[in-house]
């Protein structure tokens, strides 16, 4: 079965469905190849005749040139794509554009090294599949340079795009420690991220609105403001981790907004309050940390566990720590 919208002759040594295979929408597989690097797709387009992008006259064809850039892996084997641009000639005196070739923003953006469909392929990798540059390079067999370099603006304008806090419900921030070396040479060591809570239709999943490095507090209000005019401040939710600069921060800029304590965070402070407790209690009847012999640092891990799960000998064992002292009530 022929293309329906290509002007190709039927009569050239094409197949179809290896055309089909390759999946670039009017371009032809002519070669294909293994080499160390990987698979090797040589590739032509259907135009036959293009014009002149100063005047509009139909130019000539003026030979070709090969370009090669990094396609998407295919069945975990690297890939590389050798596109047979033409170059075309303008015949036209009075026209100041001699020669050019042929471009098409489908197969790669002009001077690029990987291909439109890698750069896809990289970002879904990345978002989706938890994978690292190192990784990426790995599998395109480039690298890390490479591969940063061009999904970096891909992913630098999808941050700056607002259409992206579009539907946003529920907002939660957090801090991460991503590096312990200083901070002199790999800068600041705490990353802040904003995540889109929000569940629904369209909304299956949870979305990381806005990391970066910086202090917490104009990181949070820098970003709570790109979200403001997105936000139906009537029914918002903003989920915090339990620090009082991250209220003070969006409470600037999203005052009409719920504060609401991160699950997580609540469980974390509640089994922390019987240790604090039994240290502070340690120290004014004995003076000391706990020790093998103490009652209550006997009873530590017990002082966590649920009262349903406690067996009898753990339920007497408390009831022991508790009567050691009066100050243990």
């Amino acid at each position: 079965m022929s293309h329906l919208t290509c002007c190709c002759s039927v009569s050239l040594d094409r197949c179809d469905r290896c055309d089909l295979l390759v999946g670039l929408e009017g371009f032809h597989l002519i070669a294909v190849a293994r080499r160390e690097c990987g698979l090797v797709l040589d590739i032509e387009s259907c135009d036959r005749c293009a014009g002149c992008p100063g005047c509009g006259v139909i130019a000539q064809g003026h030979g070709r040139m090969v370009v090669e850039v990094i396609d998407a892996p295919w069945a975990g084997v690297p890939a590389r794509i050798r596109w047979h641009k033409r170059r075309w000639i303008c015949r036209e005196t009075t026209c100041q554009t001699m020669t050019f070739l042929e471009h098409d923003e489908r197969v790669c953006a002009p001077r690029a090294r990987l291909g439109v469909r890698a750069i896809r392929w990289a970002i879904r990798q990345l978002r989706f599949e938890g994978a690292t540059i190192a990784g990426l390079a790995r599998q395109l067999a480039t690298t890390w340079n490479t591969v940063w370099s061009h999904i970096k603006p891909c992913l630098q304008a999808a941050s700056d795009d607002p259409a992206r806090f579009a539907g946003v419900r529920v907002l939660g921030s957090d801090e991460h420690v991503w590096h312990h070396q200083d901070r002199r040479r790999r800068g600041p060591r705490e990353l802040t991220g904003i995540v889109d809570l929000t569940r629904g239709k369209d909304h299956p999943t949870a979305r990381l609105s806005g990391p970066g490095a910086g202090k917490v507090w104009h990181r949070v209000q820098e970003l709570a403001g790109r979200t403001r005019r997105r936000l139906l401040c009537g029914g918002a939710n903003r989920r915090l981790d339990p620090f009082q600069g991250y209220k003070n921060a969006i409470d600037d800029q999203l005052p009409d907004a719920t504060s609401v304590l991160d699950a997580f965070h609540i469980v974390t402070l509640a089994g922390d309050a019987p240790g604090e407790v039994r240290r502070r209690i340690q120290q004014d009847t004995l003076g000391h940390r706990g020790r093998k012999g103490d009652p209550l640092y006997q009873i530590r891990l017990l002082l966590r566990a649920s009262r349903n799960r406690l067996t009898k000998r753990q339920q007497e064992r408390l009831r022991e720590a508790f009567t050691a002292h009066e100050a243990h009530n």
